[in-house]
This record gives C-alpha cells, structure tokens and sequence, in this order.
C-alpha cells in the first residue's frame, strides 16, 4: 500500500465521516486514495481556513474528531486560524497537511516551511511523518490525544514522496476508545469529592458556573441533579450556554462582560459558594474580575479536567480533578449518602436569595421584550433575535460568529433544551467562522434547523463558502447583520476613544443579491415588521436561504455587553 492509502485505511479504521479541504500539488496522491474509496466523504471548501472551521463545528456537534486538511505552503498557513480556534476552544480537530518531498528540505522549494513550528502554538501536538510505515502509529497517536484529558487540535505533516512511498502496511487497528470524545474518562479523588460535598451542604446561597467542559463531557443530565438536589441556581458562561435549559427555574442564564445578564453578577456576588464546573474563569467570564471578584469571600469549589486549570484565577477551596460528568455523578452520590440534600425551593436556599432570582429573572424577560418588539429602524438586534425564537424549533443549532450577533445570542436568545445548541467561536473570535461552520453543523447533525447568525464584515472573509453549501445542497438559513461596519471596533471608538471612528466603515452592500448569485434565496429585509416574514420564508426555502437585514450597528443599539453598557449610562448622566 502507498502512504496515501495507509492514511485513508487509518482515517476509514477511526471511524471518520467526512474531510474538509481542498487540492494542492502536493496532496495529489491523497486525494487519488479518497477517490478510490466511498467510506470517508470529502467536502471541497473554497479557503482551507473554511475547512478549519468545519472541522471545528462539526466536531463540537458530534462528539467525535473534526478532520480537515490542505497543501503546502499558503494551504498550511491559511488553515492555521481555524485550528487555533479549534485547540483554544478545547475541541478535537485533526488538521493534515501535504509537504513537499524529504528530498527537497533545505533546497529553497517553492512553498517550503517550518510547517511543525508554524502549528506548534496552536495544537497538543505536531509531527511530520517521515516514513509511509510510522502512519498507523502516529495516527492514532493523534486521535489519542486529540479525545484524552483536555480535548485539542493535532497537526500531522505528509510529505508528498511519503504518501507515494509503497510498503507493507502493518497493523492498521484503530484505538476504539479513541474514535469518540473524550475518551478514557477519570474520576476525581474521592476525598476531594467528600470535602466538596460538605461545602455544598453547609453552603446557604450557593451557585454552580458552567463552562465549555458541561459540553465537552455530556454533563446535562449532572448539572440538573446536583442542581436541583442541592437548590442551587446555575449560570454559565458563553461557552457554556445550555449546560441546564435555560427555561429551567434554577437557571440564570449567561455571566460575564460579554451578554451577561447585570442581574447574574449580583446573584454571583452575593452568593456564599461557587461551583466551577469546565471552565477556566477568565476575565470575559468574571466581567473583567468582578464577578466574582478575586477577593470573593465565599468559598470555591472547581471542577476541570486538567488540574492545571484549577485554582489558576480564583483561590479554590477544593479541587476535584477529572471529567466533568463523573465529578458531578461522585458528587450528587455524596451529597445523597453523607450530606443533608436540598430540593428546589427549600428552606436551605434562603428566601431572599430565591426571591432575588425570581424577581430579577421576571425583570430582565420585561426589559429584552420591550427591544423585541421595536420599530426602530435600523432594524434592532434583539427584534431579530426574538423572531428567531419565535419561528424556530427549538431544537435548532445557531452558529453565531463574534460581533453583533454574540452578546444578544447569549443574553437573550433561551434554549429550551440542555445540550450544545449554540455554536461560538470565543477562544479567538475570528471573523468569517460562522458561514463555513454552519456547514460542519448541517453536516454533524443531519436533519437539524441550522440558522447561521454573521454579519456584512464577517460576511466578507467567507462569502466563497455560499457555492460549497449550494453545491452540497445543504439547507441552512443566514441571517446576516447589515450594518457597513466593523461595529465591534467601532463602539470601543465610541465608548473609549471619543467617537474617533477609523478604519472601521465600509460599503454597505445588498449581499441577499450576492446569495442569489450563488443560487441562494436571497431576502433583503430593511422594514422591522418584515423579518417575520423573511424568516418564515427561509426555513421555508427548499434552497438555502440568504436573509440580509439592514440593523443597528452597536453604537447605534448597545449590546449587553456590561462595561458598554456601564459606559453608555455614565455618557447619560453627563450634563
């Protein structure tokens, strides 16, 4: 067998669905061998950073391995800010990548590079392989630690005469564990468990914040016994958002600077303990280290998969090192054996503190609704967030690239359900993530509601992706935020640097006429009380559907984004 056919052999032996990417000169040979077999589907994008993306979304969504790959050279680096977003973000994504021959190092070749220097920063691991009979080995020593202790991204390196070279092909056995994630899950230390049982139980006010590692273990079913065991409300952060439906009486939605609701931060602040769980509390998450604060005088309790992780930004009381969603089960079963359990609304949650809950909750739902329903024009964020809601299942996936559609997504757009129904990228916020990943997601999850949330400048780096969906047929509904600026850079020029607005407005265009051009439905809305109509029709189309609102940009409508908001009402009160 060539080194091209033991790659695919492998890929097929782990279980592998689908490859992102695109052809270069020197991955001729492995895309010989794909084309030989009908196991492994491969999707063609049109930017390897695309087929980064895909990857990355996919992988989020199924809970197994996202796979991309591209040539060398331009192919190796434009893949790069995907991957990093892929490792940043915990996920387990393979990026492969051709090279020129063994016998060309260090001879000037058109494309060469340090193609394992250039992936070190932004994966667990990077190699290049450098005989057709090591594939098997290093492959699944890729997929292992791809899936193990704290998910990532795994970089292998094919240089074109390896993948030609023809050899036995050895033992080609995948590591079954390994085909999923996470694999070979542990138990944190039994000890620690009790000793953070005994704090949740003499704990008056306590709140659990999820992050990321709810989603990564499957820990939906846990977060609601533990909560709800122990009465004890739940906040998340981005990341984080549906570890508990968040139309669940304990849930209080998203914490932090970025679409926090202001009325979590209180509740955070005034509890008397908090259980971390899969997250790495930075600044975003603690509002710029104000909820809660680095002097929290409650006790902390941090659930994480990597011990490294644990007490890293916040003093930690107990630290329970391993798998979310076994800490949470070693948890509810001390709580129930040794500890005095709580049940919803008991006395052991004091009644100001669920009466806080109670009345703060119904107010934030009083105000989000009065923006819901505006007239204004530019079109409201929120308006449209509503309708989204409103219109569709409420089992569909929303991909959201950073900007204007993150904070409103995470303040108020409620999932129903536990589970990851939301798509963000928030390890780098790369702009042109969401159009390319809603294509991994349509793929992950066959038959699911993909709605696509971007906006014009993001629009801008992925508009290529329009023909691989139309291609593949895929039926997803963009919803785009059109408003002829970079508004995120914008309102930093707005609330920071005295409306001194530069480098940030651009031509504001009728792309709902670029998706048509694709063979796209293509719906240019600029009237509030037609995006009812719009979205219906979308999830309507038979064809994936374009729908370019003309919005406010976030000077214009500030998003729940707290220090904006905090600024915003200082400019209010100045005569």
């Amino acid at each position: 067998m060539t080194g091209a056919e033991i790659l695919v052999a492998m890929l097929r032996a782990y279980r592998v669905e689908v490859v992102f990417g695109l052809p270069g000169d020197t991955g001729v040979a492995f895309y010989d061998a794909l084309e030989r077999q009908d196991a492994i589907r491969h999707v063609m994008t049109r930017d390897e950073r695309s087929a980064a993306f895909m990857a990355d979304a996919y992988a989020r969504l199924r809970g197994k391995p996202g796979v991309c790959e591209g040539p060398s050279g331009g192919g190796a680096t434009y893949m790069l800010p995907g991957i990093a977003e892929a490792h940043h973000s915990s996920v387990p994504v393979l990026a492969i990548t051709t090279d020129n021959a063994l016998a060309m190092e260090h001879q000037g070749a058109l494309t060469a590079l340090d193609q394992e220097g250039l992936y070190r920063p932004v994966t667990k691991w990077t190699t290049t392989v450098k005989r057709a009979d090591l594939i098997p080995h290093l492959v699944r020593r890729a997929f292992r630690l791809m899936t193990t202790g704290r998910p990532g991204a795994v970089h292998l390196a094919f240089p074109k005469d390896v993948l030609e070279e023809s050899v036995e092909p050895g033992d080609l056995h995948a590591e079954e564990a390994c085909t999923v994630c996470p694999a070979y899950r542990t138990r944190p230390d039994r000890a620690a468990v009790e000793a953070a049982a005994q704090l949740l139980a003499r704990a008056e006010r306590p709140v659990m914040l999820c992050g990321g590692g709810v989603h990564l273990s499957g820990a939906y079913t846990e977060v609601q016994a533990l909560a709800e065991l122990v009465g004890m409300p739940v906040a998340t952060s981005i990341n984080g958002k549906g570890s508990l439906s968040e139309r669940h009486p304990l849930s209080l939605g998203v914490t932090g600077a970025n679409g926090g609701r202001p009325f979590v931060h209180e509740l955070v602040n005034d509890s008397d303990l908090i259980l971390i769980v899969g997250s790495r509390v930075n600044y975003v998450t603690t509002n710029d280290w104000r909820t809660p604060p680095r002097q929290y005088r409650g006790a902390i309790v941090q659930i994480d998969i990597d011990g490294a992780e644990v007490g890293n930004n916040l003093r930690v009381e107990v630290g329970l090192v391993g798998d979310a969603r076994l800490a949470l089960q070693d948890l509810v079963a001390a709580m129930s054996e040794s500890a005095a359990p709580r049940r919803v609304g008991s006395d052991k949650l004091t009644t100001g503190f669920s009466e806080a809950i109670r009345r703060h909750v119904e107010a934030w739902r009083a105000c989000d609704h009065a923006k819901a329903v505006s007239a204004e024009k530019p079109i409201r964020p929120q308006r449209v967030i509503q309708t989204i809601a409103d219109l569709v299942p409420d089992t569909a996936v929303i991909v959201a690239d950073p900007g204007t559609a993150t904070p409103f997504v995470a303040a108020g757009y409620a999932l129903a359900h536990a589970g990851r129904y939301t798509v963000i990228p928030r390890a780098h916020g790369g702009l042109g993530y969401a159009v390319p990943a809603s294509l991994g997601a349509s793929l992950a999850v066959p038959g699911s509601t993909i709605i696509c949330l971007t906006g014009d400048g993001s629009f801008g780096f992925s508009v290529g992706e329009l023909e691989t969906i139309a291609r593949l047929g895929r039926k997803v509904v963009v919803i785009q935020f059109n408003n002829g600026t970079y508004g995120w850079i914008k309102a930093l020029q707005h609330f920071h640097y005295d409306d001194r607005y530069f480098g940030v407005d651009f031509t504001q265009q009728d792309c709902a006429a670029i998706a048509r051009a694709f063979g796209w439905l293509g719906i240019r809305v600029t009237e509030p009380h037609d995006v009812e109509d719009a979205v219906h029709a979308g999830l309507r189309s038979a064809t994936p559907a374009f729908i370019d609102i003309v919005s406010a940009d976030e000077v214009e409508e500030t998003p729940p984004v707290i220090g904006w908001q905090e600024a915003e009402a200082r400019r209010r009160r100045q005569p």
